[in-house]
């Protein structure tokens, strides 16, 4: 009976050269190459297709061979890693380095490696991989972490870094100034990127009246830009020289026939404290031109007297935060998200809101940074997802629907370790599977490794919520650490989006971004489209979900809950297959 048993498993089962050049036909088709190395340092490859592209032609070469071909600047680590990793067992070790092909370009690549020990000799076992379109991508974003393309001004992130550096340094004094141009953005919806080319030019022209030597231009984002002065400016000299600039950049304007997009807003933070981190400080300033804005009779107001005092009212809203969310007062609201395919709510975004009796409607963008500093985000995250969890159950028993709702989630909640158990009861008590819940995150989990944070990253993950990179483009993000963690989703950044449609760069990097999250089943969102050009673009590349004004600004309960189009697409759906929509509700 063994006997028969045998010659038929060996009837089925091919013999091991077979099973051996299966596998080496894998590892060709991945782009990946598998090695052994002796005692010896004497190094095996089991399949020379991959290492051919280094001017290899022996199956087996020295170590010493290998190493010459590796990049100067990385040479020392990969030996240092190498003889580290010799002397363990049983540890994988991962080293990215770049090696020399016969062209004489440098190609990224992966080392994966375990040491072993077997009758008493030791050896490493373990593959390279090709990962130069992450590393492209990567260099791309770090290239581009303090320059503006569209502007070729420094951006907000080198602005808050040269803010830090002044408070380290701790100088005699330095002045901010803030801008903001008027509905730039709802013009630029019916007059395109002609108006912002022509809004950029006239800003840095106008900016000449700022002395070069101690004054830096920015461009924050869209429409707003800030002035750092690096030594010390009498204030009424601060005022007049705004004053100046906003009558260079009108009369630039109006040379070019343009009455619209003109107007605009500026705040002075002169003599800045020097206690304050670079953000509180550009908050200030920020504060203060908004102030001049929305409260003051003047384009120009100075962070000083009685303004100050005025100006601070926007600061002071962490017990009147305190109070709505003890009287749990907070709103939400939510903002369709569109699948390209067919046209229909695939989910919403939840948005909270605050309306204040003291101060009115207070912006996220105040009050959210408050609860994460002062230890409320929490409570205010929860109550948000309730109210998102009893939306969506109610909309899609309504409308028969099975949509989806993208919560935000800020990384101090991550850091809570009741957070994961906690969203999974209040999913449960509201009726609903995790699998219906997008938790938004935002890069900072990232870029700063937090650890604990990324231990609930994949907790939640294996309690079935599907993971939301949000804000993609916006800052610098790391492609390969995206890649490891378990995300279902990226949103593309409202700016980024925008800039998509007049940068051709990053066109084709955002097409290239497209198609890597197909290959990797990761939808695509993109946020802020605001007309039928940005409709048409996007769904022409591929992307899987959109999302922006085009569609509708975010809805109050009784406006959402009766949202539900056939089809908001107004296109013919594709049928190249390159859209990855998310997984279905089961």
């Amino acid at each position: 009976m063994q006997k028969d048993l045998r010659e038929a498993v060996s009837q089925v089962q091919p013999p091991d050269n077979e099973y051996k050049t299966r596998l080496i036909h894998i590892f060709d088709v991945f782009s990946e190459g598998i090695f052994h190395m002796d005692a010896e340092g004497l190094l095996t490859f089991y399949n020379p297709n991959f290492y051919v592209q280094f001017g290899i032609q022996s199956p087996t070469i020295h170590l010493s061979e290998w190493y010459a071909l590796v990049h100067p600047d990385e040479q020392a680590l990969l030996i240092s890693r190498v003889n580290e990793h010799v002397g363990t067992t049983a540890q994988r070790m991962l080293t990215q380095y770049r090696v020399k092909k016969t062209d004489g370009e440098y190609l990224w690549i992966e080392g994966s490696a375990v040491s072993l020990t077997e009758n008493g000799e030791t050896y490493i076992v373990g593959s390279h991989r090709d990962i130069s379109d992450k590393k492209m991508m990567e260099n791309y974003l770090k290239e581009a972490a303090f320059y503006d393309d569209s502007s070729a001004l420094f951006n907000l992130r080198k602005l808050l870094l040269d803010l830090d550096l002044l408070v380290q340094s701790a100088p005699s004094s330095f002045s901010v100034i803030y801008i903001q141009i008027h509905e730039l953005q709802s013009y630029l919806i019916e007059y395109g990127s002609d108006l912002l080319k022509n809004v950029i030019t006239n800003v840095k022209l106008a900016a000449k009246i700022f002395p070069q030597d101690n004054a830096t231009l920015y461009r924050v984002s869209l429409d707003t830009y800030a002035v750092l002065f690096r030594d010390s400016v009498p204030h009424h000299s601060l005022r007049m020289m705004c004053t100046r600039f906003i009558l260079g950049y009108q009369d630039c304007m109006a040379q070019q026939n343009t009455l619209f997009a003109n107007g605009m807003s500026i705040g002075i933070y002169p003599d800045c404290d020097p206690q304050l981190q670079g953000e509180e400080i550009l908050s200030i300033a920020f504060r203060t031109c908004a102030f001049a804005n929305e409260q003051s009779q003047s384009q120009i107001e100075v962070y000083e007297g009685n303004t100050q005092k005025k100006v601070d009212r926007y600061f002071y809203i962490e017990s009147g935060l305190k109070n709505a969310l003890r009287n749990r007062s907070l709103s939400v609201k939510y903002q369709p998200i569109i699948d390209t395919k067919t046209g229909k709510v695939s989910s919403f975004e939840a948005l909270v809101r605050w309306n204040s009796k003291d101060y009115g409607h207070i912006y996220p963008d105040e009050f959210i940074p408050v609860a994460e500093n002062k230890g409320l985000i929490v409570e205010l995250g929860y109550q948000v997802f309730e109210k998102a969890c009893q939306f969506i159950s109610h909309y899609n028993v309504k409308n028969h629907a099975s949509a989806r709702v993208n919560v935000n989630v800020s990384v101090l909640q991550l850091l809570n370790s009741n957070f994961p158990d906690e969203m999974l009861r209040i999913t449960l008590e509201s009726g609903l599977t995790p699998d219906s819940i997008i938790l938004e995150l935002t890069e900072t989990v990232i870029l700063d490794e937090h650890k604990y944070a990324l231990q609930q990253i994949n907790r939640l993950n294996d309690l079935g919520f599907l993971l939301s990179l949000d804000d993609f483009g916006a800052g610098f993000s790391s492609i390969h650490s995206f890649f490891d963690l378990p995300f279902a989703q990226i949103k593309i950044d409202r700016y980024f989006s925008m800039k998509t449609m007049e940068n051709h760069n990053s066109c084709q990097f955002l097409e290239f971004l497209i198609e890597l999250c197909r290959k990797e089943h990761i939808s695509v969102v993109i946020e802020g489209i605001e007309n039928s050009d940005m409709l048409r673009q996007f769904h022409a590349m591929g992307a899987s979900h959109l999302q922006g004004y085009w569609f509708a600004k975010p809805l109050s309960i009784a406006a959402a809950i009766n949202y539900n189009p056939s089809n908001m697409m107004g296109l013919p759906a594709s049928s190249n297959g390159r859209r990855q929509p998310l997984p279905s509700i089961s």
